[in-house]
């Protein structure tokens, strides 16, 4: 027992430290996974770094995209505020002759009311007319007849 004492206590004193084998071989496998997995992280952080950048290009053309479009946005929004200024005061200043379709309906009926009034009007005066030019005709006829009569005994008694 002492030898194997003393052997236990040159083990402990010494300045290595013994390993099992299937402990070292137990080592080596889980490093050669950590390899593998950092060789992977890697690739991967490769990858990403990689989409990172196109992405970072496609955001930098998107926010150029979207300042072009917003200068666009704001010239279309200033037109329409021009348009709809000059809009409204085409509106105003034809505002006070506007007419609206029944107005313009029931004013051409007025007015063609008061034109067959007046048609009425005039036909009676001129079949008024008609009549006393027809009763002076008659009377200068008559006056016409009476007057060669008279000439005639005027004649005759000459």
């Amino acid at each position: 027992m002492a030898i194997t004492l003393a052997a236990a206590a040159a083990l402990l004193f010494c300045a290595g430290c013994i390993v099992t084998n299937s402990t070292y071989e137990a080592k080596v496998r889980e490093v050669d996974v950590l390899r593998d997995a950092y060789a992977s992280l890697n690739r991967e952080k490769s990858s990403l770094a990689g989409e990172v950048e196109t992405l970072s290009k496609r955001i930098a053309l998107e926010k150029t995209t979207g300042g072009m479009l917003a200068g666009q946005l704001r010239e279309k929004e200033e037109a329409l505020k021009r348009l709809g200024g000059e809009l409204e005061a085409v509106r105003k200043a034809s505002e006070g002759t506007r007419l609206t379709r029944e107005q313009f309906i029931d004013e051409l009926l007025a007015k063609e009311k008061a034109t067959g009034k007046r048609l009425q009007e005039l036909s009676s005066r001129v079949d008024a007319c008609s009549e006393e030019l027809s009763r002076e005709r008659r009377e200068s006829a008559d006056r016409d007849r009476e007057l060669e009569e008279l000439r005639k005994k005027l004649e005759t008694k000459e």
